[in-house]
């Protein structure tokens, strides 16, 4: 049971923080060329992964009104968005350090302002029209960002397999060898 006010923030907080660290982990040994490979036309490759990740982070921080809108929220939303299909080719995207660098910055930015939120702003409804309708509150919307990045990190997962790379163990529990 919940004991504080606070205690639903900080929970989520962890989560995001959890999970991110395991996205690290996941990209952690991934030769910056090969970020891109694919083992079938449209897999999701880490470059792409890490990139509608980040599109995510800048979107949620300026949702939570912790920063506004990157310069290059549209090149993001273009290359990264829900509509955007993972190609093999290294151009189309930013170099992947360049990306773990800024979803670690936006991480704990994110974190940050999830670790300090009341809960009366987590429960502000979401403001995105179509976000709103299956994510009501952002508290609802960052709990649907702790399965977003752990469905990705699934695929991270698999891309490693797929692409002769060990497991990584997992961030939750220190210690265990390999996949959960």
């Amino acid at each position: 049971m919940i004991s504080d006010s606070r205690s639903g923030a900080s929970l989520l907080a962890w989560a995001l923080r959890s999970a991110r660290q395991h996205t690290l982990a996941l990209v952690r040994d991934v030769d910056a060329g090969d970020g891109v490979r694919q083992a079938t036309a449209g897999e999701r490759h880490p470059v792409w992964i890490l990139g509608h990740l980040l599109l995510g982070d800048v979107y949620l921080l300026s949702l939570l009104q912790t920063a506004p809108l990157p310069p290059d929220f549209h090149a993001l939303l273009s290359a990264y968005g829900p509509g955007a299909a993972p190609t093999d080719t290294a151009g189309a995207y930013a170099p992947m350090p360049r990306l773990v660098d800024r979803l670690t910055r936006t991480g704990e930015l994110r974190f940050r302002a999830v670790q300090d939120a009341s809960p009366e702003e987590l429960s502000r409804a979401t403001p995105d029209d179509v976000l709103v309708q299956t994510q009501p509150t952002l508290a609802h919307h960052l709990q649907a960002l702790v399965f977003h990045e752990g469905y990705h990190g699934g695929q991270l997962a698999a891309w490693r397999r797929n692409h002769g790379l060990a497991p990584v163990p997992w961030v939750f529990a220190p210690g265990a060898s390999g996949e959960a």
